[in-house]
Formats: C-alpha cells, structure tokens, sequence
C-alpha cells in the first residue's frame, strides 16, 4: 500500500501546471479510440498473413525484431485488451447492475462472432471445398468435422472446432500448422468475455468500489504472465479454467485499463509522461526489458496518446474494427487458397506486400460491412433492459 501512495506523489511531483488527469482528458468527443483500434485491428492482419501466407518465411518478422519478446499481432491484441478495459470499466459506470452489463456485452461480442461462424462455414467453406474438389458433394455433411458441427459446437465463443474438414491443406498456414483453422482470429474472444466475467462479478460484490482490491489482482496476473516468460515450459497453471498461465498477458492488460479508469481522477495525463513512456516502450522492446517495464509503459503511452488528439472523423463512416478483426483470418485463407501466396502463382516478396494490403482493404471493407449490416442495428437493443423502478427509502 506504501508504493501505491508513493507511486501517487510521483505523479504528482511530474504534473505541470497545464496537466490534467485521465479523467479531465477523456473526451467522447475528442479522442482517436475507435481510429487507433482499427489500426491495431490491421496490425494483426499484418501480422498473420506472413504465416497464412507463407512470406518471410512463415514467420511475423517483428518476433525477430523484438529478440523473441512480442509479436506484432500479440502486441495489437494487447492493445485491444488495454483500451477494452478502459471502456468496460468506464461504461459499468452507466449500467444498474452486472446483468444488464453482460447483456450489452454480449450485443457488442455475440453477433458479428456468430456472423463470422455462418460467413465460414457456409460460405467460405464451400467455395475453398468447391474449389478443392470441384463439386459441393460430401461438404455439408453431419460428421464431426463438418459445417453444421462447427456452426454448434463453436456458438457460445469457446473454439472447439477449428476446421471444418481438411480444408485449406495446401496453403501454407494448412502445411505450417499443427491445427489448420478457418477463423484463427476467434481463439481470443473467450478471454474476453472472461474479462467481463471478472469485472461483472467484481462489480456484482461491490468491490470495484475498492481500487487497491484491483491493483493486487492486476499485480497478480503481472507477476503470472512475467513468470510464463521466464519459464515458458512451465505446467503448473494456478487458474487453468478462467486464464491459463500463456494468457495472462490479455487480463493483464485489461485489468491496467481498469485501473487507469478507476484513478482516472489521479492519473496526470501530460506530453512529458506520454514521451518518456514511448521511449521506455521502444528502447525495451528492441533493446530487452519490454515483458518487465515496456508493457507498464506502452500502457501508459498508448492511452495518452489516443486522448491527446481526436479523430472523430475516422467515425463518420462507422466502426469496422471488430468486424475486420473477426472477418480478416478467413478472407486471408481463401487469398492463400487461390494461389496468392509463397506456394502459389504470387511467390516473392513484392507480391506479399501486395497480399498484406488486399488483405487489410478487404478485412475493412467486411468490417464496414458488418458494421453496417448487422452491429449498429444490434447495439440499439441495449435501449431494451427492463428499466428498474426506483424504490424510495425512508
């Protein structure tokens, strides 16, 4: 508790006469969230089509670039969790309870997820089958292995079933990987929900009220994920069911989101913190140290930034994040699947840049899509919880 209350005279010693704190800073209408979410929507399209397409080797150059310490697509989803934390937190603040937070949790998660399976298994299944096999014949077929399995064992987010028959085999991510997989991309999304899960029981007991009760869990995911670090091989998961050893990075990150919300009112928001912070990010990322100091800096460098600027513009034409994100894995596969790949006609590494950038244009214009045809109109249901009557007390 000592170094909670230190650490909140430094950021008072730091402030300026012009800072403000988080709180002062967030503006709903000032801010680049939604634009700074796309982005990182994007880096992991990036990241994945060097596997997917079997450029530079089957392999995100970035890994090598860090020293083995991150990802470019792991660092993007990080970030997805950092900022999902921020706003849960911040949006738990309007709700009446922890039921009609779940409930507009799942409008947000579920039907663009569900979207996505139908998309696969009845969609982009049968055209890569078609184009294996030349007939639709034995597709739809009710094995285990089949669409209609995938479709049902997959619905309530966990992934049970990664493919759906022996698709995609010929592609490099099909000759490369353990597990092919339709939609790679989902695998995340339960830890999300986890995420949820934790902060509607939190909330539910009333111990969201009680910020330093959040401090030790967001330092007990830290010390996990920076023991998974140190010794990868390491079996012995102390939650294995909510957040296995290899993903505690994810609530990780969520939960500083939470807390970056919850001392909102404490936390000095100013240019000299923000570029100290990107610094300590960089230098730890290329130079060692990004798993200890440089993820507790990107924290702080990346929310201040996205509230340092706004771009409302980007909104103007909607949120095709979590649509990109949840469509991109399988318009990837089948660009793989038609030769655009280091297997197929498309072989060097002119070609693989040309594969990243249809990849992302066309991962955004399904994201608009979906956005368009189906989240906008579902996000309006939150209207719909039963309003409560407020009961006077005497």
């Amino acid at each position: 508790m000592q170094l909670i209350a230190k650490t909140s005279r430094a950021f008072a010693a730091v402030r300026s006469p012009e800072s403000k704190t988080l709180h002062q800073s967030f503006d709903p209408q000032h801010n680049s969230l939604t634009l700074a979410r796309f982005i990182f929507a994007a880096l992991v399209v990036v990241s994945h089509s060097f596997p997917l397409g079997g450029y530079h080797a089957n392999s995100d150059p970035w890994t090598t670039w860090s020293k083995g310490q991150d990802t470019l697509g792991t660092i993007a989803v990080e970030a997805f969790f950092l900022l999902s934390g921020l706003l849960v937190a911040k949006s738990y603040d309007s709700v009446r309870g922890p039921s009609e937070f779940l409930y507009r949790r799942a409008l947000r998660i579920l039907p663009a997820f569900w979207l996505a399976l139908i998309v696969g298994a009845l969609v982009v299944g049968p055209i890569a089958w078609y184009h294996e096999h030349h007939a639709l014949a034995g597709y739809f077929s009710t094995s285990v292995t089949g669409p209609w399995h995938y479709l049902y064992s997959n619905c309530l987010v966990q992934i049970h079933q990664w493919n759906i028959h022996d698709l995609f085999a010929s592609t490099p991510f099909g000759q490369n990987s353990a597990t092919p997989a339709i939609n790679g991309s989902l695998w995340t999304l339960i830890f999300e929900v986890k995420c949820y899960i934790l902060l509607a029981i939190l909330g539910g007991l009333g111990l969201l009220r009680h910020r330093r009760l959040v401090v030790v869990i967001t330092l007990f995911f830290f010390v996990v994920m920076v023991v998974h670090f140190a010794s990868p091989t390491l079996t012995v998961n102390i939650i294995p069911f909510f957040f296995p050893m290899d993903v505690s990075v994810f609530p990780f990150y969520f939960f500083m989101g939470v807390l970056f919300h919850l001392y909102g009112d404490a936390i000095p928001m100013n240019a000299r913190l923000g570029v100290a912070a990107w610094v300590v990010a960089t230098y730890t990322m290329f130079c060692g140290g990004w798993i200890v100091a440089g993820r507790l800096a990107f924290c702080y460098a990346l929310l201040w930034t996205v509230l340092s600027f706004s771009a409302q513009w980007f909104e103007r034409f909607g949120d095709p994040t979590y649509g990109a994100y949840v469509f991109a894995f399988p318009i990837q596969m089948l660009l793989a699947e038609f030769g655009f790949s280091q297997l197929g006609r498309w072989n060097n590494n002119l070609y693989g840049a040309l594969y990243i950038a249809v990849s992302v244009l066309l991962s955004a214009a399904m994201g608009y899509a979906s956005w368009h045809g189906l989240e906008k109109h579902v996000l309006r249901l939150k209207k719909r919880w039963p309003q409560r009557q407020r009961q006077s007390v005497a």
